[in-house]
């Protein structure tokens, strides 16, 4: 592609950034919904819903996704809450979120097809993770990937928290257990996607200067879930 095609591929890709909304999964059947945060199993938890008895119909996942789930203003998913709808979400910590995103999609492109799909904020395949984080510290949720933007953006508006339950990543299996007993159609996790399960040092992954800025870039994730700072 020439140099002027990628800069239009990467206009429209930043226009249709600041266009996007959180995808909600709605299983009003079962009584509950789902919010979905990129790097947060979300792989590992769309196997356990494909595989509620409402697949029972053969069709395919792209069929049940966009029968069971929508991309839809926050306003939507309050809505459905206020109705009795039982919504859950999972979170991790910010730190690890953004060092799993920069692993998988930066790191290592091969995971990801081949496709740097943050070329449009000028972050480049192999980036080192310090400038990987200057990058991304430039940039407000509304304007960055949603791999990358706060978890609050997806679960919060301005009443406050949306979810019904939010719970951690770090304690994932006890907790689906837990919705598993609220809800028994719903399917254990095969397992837990190994680059969700990710844990790092958080002394060794950036210098403390750039450990301030994550923490000031994610600070409401920080606040609002109760993670310790690395700082």
């Amino acid at each position: 592609m020439s140099r002027l095609g990628d800069l239009f591929r990467d206009a429209r890709k930043r226009h249709k950034i600041r266009r996007e909304r959180p995808q909600f999964w709605d299983f009003p059947a079962y009584g509950f919904g789902y919010i979905q945060i990129p790097k947060v199993a979300t792989r590992s938890i769309l196997r356990s819903l494909g595989r509620l008895p409402v697949r029972e119909t053969g069709e395919n996942f792209d069929d049940f996704e966009s029968r069971h789930s929508a991309h839809v203003d926050h306003g939507m998913i309050r809505r459905r809450v206020d109705e009795g709808l039982f919504v859950f979400a999972f979170v991790r910590d910010p730190l690890e979120r953004l060092y799993s995103a920069w692993n998988n999609k930066v790191n290592r492109p091969e995971d990801s097809r081949n496709r740097n799909i943050f070329s449009c904020h000028g972050m480049y395949d192999r980036m080192p993770f310090d400038a990987f984080v200057r990058r991304v510290c430039e940039l407000e949720d509304r304007e960055i990937d949603r791999h990358l933007r706060s978890q609050c953006w997806f679960l919060c508006d301005e009443q406050g928290l949306i979810p019904s339950w939010v719970e951690r990543l770090e304690r994932f299996a006890d907790d689906w257990q837990a919705l598993q007993q609220t809800f028994p159609a719903l399917p254990p996790v095969p397992h837990l996607n190994s680059t969700a399960a990710t844990r790092i040092d958080h002394r060794d992954a950036l210098d403390p200067e750039l450990a301030r800025m994550v923490v000031e870039r994610y600070r409401r994730d920080y606040e609002v879930f109760a993670y310790p700072p690395p700082v």
